[in-house]
């Protein structure tokens, strides 16, 4: 399980800063109790063609016994690349660039930037729905949407991270801030994502 804290920091910083890296304590989402530190691992983040390996910090419950990795809302679980070259691409796409130009402009595999389309356009009426839950439950209202599922999921992405900066007083990117709602999963490899309101 991962627990996605938010950081104010870009990937090359959070990398640059190694075992000096000041992450925060959780609760343990279970039992609401303190958890403690336990161990790190490094995990690779590619930013273009650009490969960083960032410190990952676990947490685990002394009450549950469950451990978590502490991740940064710049990934996103189960993917290589960082959120904001992710989040680009889909953007892109959705404005009529096609897989192959933008794997040949960012220098990545043809293959992994047309599973993002993929995966982003077959859960986007999902995204969507979890989106929009969560800017309701933080207190905004739903915007009007455009026609056709991705554009929808898209200004759903804007409309929560919206809604989370306003609510927390936390900056970042959309990408960044819906991820950290999405609590992870905005772009990550598994079919449903598990959408939480922060």
């Amino acid at each position: 399980m991962a627990i996605v804290w938010h950081t104010k920091m870009t990937a090359h910083e959070y990398a640059a800063a190694g075992d000096d890296l000041e992450v925060p304590r959780p609760n343990c989402p279970a039992c609401v109790v303190a958890m403690v530190f336990w161990g790190s691992y490094n995990r690779p983040v590619r930013i273009g063609p650009v490969d960083l390996r960032l410190r990952i910090h676990r947490a685990m419950c002394k009450s549950c016994r469950s451990s978590h990795a502490l991740l940064p809302d710049l990934v996103a679980v189960g993917r290589l690349d960082s959120i904001e070259v992710i989040g680009a691409a889909v953007v892109e796409m959705a404005a009529g660039a096609t897989a192959g130009a933008i794997a040949r402009r960012a220098s990545l595999p043809y293959a992994t930037v047309r599973d993002w389309r993929r995966r982003f356009a077959s859960r986007a009426k999902l995204l969507s729905a979890g989106l929009l839950a969560a800017t309701v439950a933080l207190g905004d209202l739903v915007p009007r949407l455009p026609l056709g599922e991705v554009l929808a999921a898209l200004c759903a992405v804007t409309a929560a991270a919206r809604a989370c900066r306003r609510r927390f007083a936390i900056d970042g990117s959309d990408w960044a801030v819906a991820n950290l709602v999405a609590g992870g999963h905005l772009f990550s490899a598994n079919t449903d994502p598990p959408l939480i309101a922060a």
